[in-house]
């Protein structure tokens, strides 16, 4: 049953996909790449948790028009930092040396910490109801307390960077969604993980505290 449905996954990650490229150039490239990316994201969760049946068109278009002024306020928060983090590596290229070693390994985790931090903003933003600041903020501290799905987003990329560097064609036709894929289950798992230990910490703080009563 599972490889019958084959067919239909591959229609429904090349249609989406298509509607992120559509959405994107709808929204002149730059103010669209955010909110199209968004509703790809949406749609990917609702996937995940079992939501397979709702209509694509009419989804990403519901969360492309709802978020497009807050998921650009979040894009271009992420672009003035990505553009502040470029420029000090282009400055310390300036320098030569010991100095350039330093200065570089102590940016070098700088700059991997933002780059996931961007991937799970994208998935923050459409898990949770925050302003564009919250959401870059809750982005990175899901990310420093799941190592385990930032490890397992990682090796996704690495696999899937190798599976399709030969084939460009089928970049284009799902490169997007599947790398939103791998990034919102990954991120998922997390916040699954973040909520169960919330709940098992209040179960045994009212425990505690029926105890001592």
């Amino acid at each position: 049953m599972g490889i019958l449905k084959i067919p239909e996954w591959i229609i429904k990650f090349t249609y989406v996909n298509l509607l992120w490229y559509c959405f994107t150039v709808v929204g002149l490239f730059f103010f669209g790449f955010f909110p199209a990316t968004m509703a790809l994201f949406a749609i990917i969760r609702k996937w995940i948790m079992g939501e397979t049946d709702i209509p694509t068109f009419r989804t990403f278009w519901h969360y492309y028009k709802k978020d497009f002024v807050k998921s650009n306020v979040v894009g271009f928060m992420l672009t003035i930092s990505s553009a502040m983090l470029y420029l000090d590596y282009v400055l310390l290229e300036q320098a030569r040396g010991l100095i350039f070693n330093s200065l570089f390994a102590l940016l070098l985790p700088i700059i991997f910490m933002f780059i996931f931090t961007i991937c799970y903003s994208f998935s923050v933003f459409v898990h949770y109801n925050f302003r564009p600041v919250k959401v870059i903020h809750q982005a990175f501290l899901v990310m420093i307390v799941s190592p385990l799905s930032t490890l397992m987003m990682i090796a996704g990329m690495v696999i899937l960077y190798f599976s399709l560097r030969g084939f460009p064609g089928l970049v284009v036709l799902f490169g997007p969604s599947l790398l939103a894929l791998l990034v919102m289950y990954s991120s998922y798992l997390s916040f699954e993980n973040i909520l169960n230990r919330k709940q098992k910490d209040s179960v045994e703080v009212g425990s505690a505290q029926d105890h001592h009563s």
